[in-house]
């Protein structure tokens, strides 16, 4: 692990505190005055969805293009494609395969569900 300056919390730490301030807080405002209140569903709507928002942007920013150099780092490692032979034509069918699959059910449950 490695060492923090002299007073500061690692980052764990405080990830743990702000997770448990957070869910402590929204408990009691729901239990205290509920979720029908004009303010609580104003300070929703306005303040914490937009900044929920921004955060799954940049986590999406992150993830994909990692996720995206990740194969293509892998495909250029393999280097002769005809090497791969069987393995690699079952684990590409296997990927389109199971992708339709999700993209059927992400279809099917969205129209549902609205």
């Amino acid at each position: 692990m490695t060492e923090t300056k002299r007073g500061k919390l690692p980052l764990h730490w405080q990830m743990l505190i702000g997770f448990s301030l957070g869910l402590s807080t929204g408990l009691l405002v729901h239990l205290a005055v509920g979720g029908d209140v004009g303010w609580v569903q104003w300070l929703t709507a306005n303040v914490t969805g937009p900044i929920g928002q921004v955060f799954l942007r940049l986590l999406f920013m992150m993830v994909i293009p990692l996720l995206f150099s990740a194969l293509v780092m892998g495909v250029a490692e393999m280097g002769d494609l005809a090497s791969l032979g069987r393995t690699g034509l079952k684990t590409l069918l296997l990927t389109i395969v199971i992708s339709g699959i999700a993209v059927v059910i992400g279809m099917g449950i969205v129209p549902t569900l609205r």
